[in-house]
């Protein structure tokens, strides 16, 4: 059986969310942030050699990494659902955005809460995010103006990829105060 560690507040939200949609048998198995430093608990570093989440538990093989055990999930149980075909402009599209999930659109979104967890104010960091913001939140939403979702008209695992940057930039990824995201809302 599949088995899920779920770390709460974390990009795993992403895993459990594809095996819902694949209506697949799980065992998930949470683990909690220690409340002092907000890092992973001992109990997750027994699964992942760098205590972070997702990781899955597939009889003997264990994957970690949000965009790897999405595709070893498509590849063992997808059975050619939430992900286009090889080869067609949809697919090209969707691993853009498998990627881009958690470089392009994570990498200034992650900058920017720790910046405003560590109070730092300043009118470069300012400038840098707004600007970043602005870059990405177009290039998505042309994406999604040609279709109603990012990798073409069928919803993909891509969508979920993307849904945790989103969801960190406005804040109902992780919940502390005064992290409120100056980025411009985004209707996706």
């Amino acid at each position: 059986m599949l088995t899920i560690h779920h770390l709460v507040y974390s990009r795993s939200d992403r895993i459990v969310w594809l095996a819902e949609e694949l209506g697949l048998n799980y065992e998930m198995v949470t683990h909690h942030r220690d409340p002092q430093t907000f890092r992973s608990s001992p109990s997750l570093w027994k699964v992942s050699p760098m205590g972070k989440a997702p990781v899955i538990q597939d009889g003997d093989t264990t994957v970690c990494e949000s965009g790897a055990v999405v595709e070893y999930i498509l590849d063992h149980y997808g059975q050619g659902r939430l992900r286009p075909k090889a080869g067609t402009p949809e697919y090209t599209q969707y691993l853009h955005w498998m990627h881009a999930a958690e470089s392009t659109l994570m990498t200034p979104v992650l900058m920017d809460v720790l910046a405003k967890m560590m109070q730092v104010d300043s009118p470069v960091w300012k400038g840098f995010f707004q600007g970043e913001y602005k870059t990405l939140f177009d290039h998505l939403g042309s994406a999604v103006s040609k279709h109603a979702y990012v990798a073409g008209p069928e919803f993909t695992a891509a969508d979920i990829m993307v849904s945790y940057p989103l969801r960190m930039a406005d804040n109902t990824a992780l919940p502390m105060p005064g992290l409120q995201s100056e980025a411009p809302c985004v209707s996706y």
